[in-house]
């Protein structure tokens, strides 16, 4: 048994050895194969899309629920009169990063700032530096599209793609970003979404603490009770504050830390390891195809 071990040791490393002069005698076949697939790496690298990352890292506003205590007492007056109100606490921070994401947030953010002809027929061209419309998909003269109309949909996938966001659960701060082939429109774009949020929830705070004086007003009108109206009178007076604080302030969900800017760096491609691992599956891939050749010829 020992000399029966020893020998089929020995034919194992004699294999070894021949395989490994059988591979060292193509070792041109293998580098040209290499080589090969290494320039289809860099040229399929050099057709990508450089990819920039503008972002934006902003912080909770001061007092950014102003509606949830003040709501708490309206509803405990109006339960004094029978009229029970909707619980309204809940955690405007939270809602404000849903809408952002939202397809009926990012659907009006795309129309309101003419975003689709960018977002589906854009290409960015290096000798201008900047974003061009390609005319056989969108013709910017006419203001039409050449074939069939993408819907929103199609634009809304496009953007919720290359848009993200982010909350550092221990800080609190939110980073909002966008990785576009423009780096100048990925720093605007960024910057209208951080004022377009600000500005919605403003205004459907306005509209509900109107709402709220108005309702206020009429049930102050209707009672008699002292104490009733001194409450109301409270609740108004607290309600206009809100209209005023909502009025003199820009920054009113969140303000910003740190502004988004036009990047010099690209994110992506990595065209080096694209290269590389082109490189690396063109060697072993020749290393196989050399395998199972000498082994047919056996």
């Amino acid at each position: 048994m020992n000399n029966s071990d020893s020998f089929t040791s020995v034919e194992d490393e004699i294999d070894f050895k021949g395989l490994f002069t059988y591979l060292w005698k193509s070792k041109f076949i293998v580098a040209a194969t290499s080589l090969i697939f290494a320039l289809v790496g860099v040229f399929y690298s050099l057709s990508l899309d450089n990819i920039y990352r503008s972002e934006a890292l902003l912080a909770p506003a001061e007092s950014n629920q102003p509606n949830s205590p003040l709501l708490s007492q309206f509803g405990a007056a109006a339960g004094l009169i029978g009229f029970n109100l909707p619980d309204a606490s809940g955690d405007v921070v939270a809602t404000a990063i849903a809408t952002l994401q939202s397809r009926e947030f990012i659907r009006r953010f795309i129309d309101s700032h003419s975003l689709k002809p960018a977002l589906l027929a854009g290409y960015y061209d290096g000798e201008s530096g900047s974003l061009q419309i390609d005319s056989s998909i969108y013709d910017a003269e006419a203001d039409t599209w050449v074939g069939e109309m993408p819907t929103d949909q199609d634009a809304f996938r496009v953007f919720h793609r290359i848009l993200s966001i982010s909350e550092n659960r221990t800080n609190g701060l939110i980073t909002v970003a966008i990785e576009w082939i423009d780096p100048t429109q990925a720093r605007d774009w960024v910057a209208w979404l951080i004022e377009d949020i600000n500005a919605l929830i403003k205004q459907q705070d306005l509209s509900e603490a109107n709402e709220a004086l108005e309702y206020l007003r009429k049930q102050l009108e209707s009672t008699q009770l002292v104490e009733m109206q001194r409450a109301f009178y409270q609740l108004i007076e607290s309600q206009t504050r809100i209209v005023m604080l909502a009025d003199v302030r820009e920054d009113y969900v969140f303000k910003i830390i740190d502004p988004p800017v036009a990047p010099q760096e690209r994110l992506s491609p990595n065209r080096t390891l694209i290269s590389l691992v082109a490189f690396s599956l063109g060697a072993i891939l020749s290393v196989i195809g050399l395998l199972l050749v000498r082994s047919t010829k056996l």
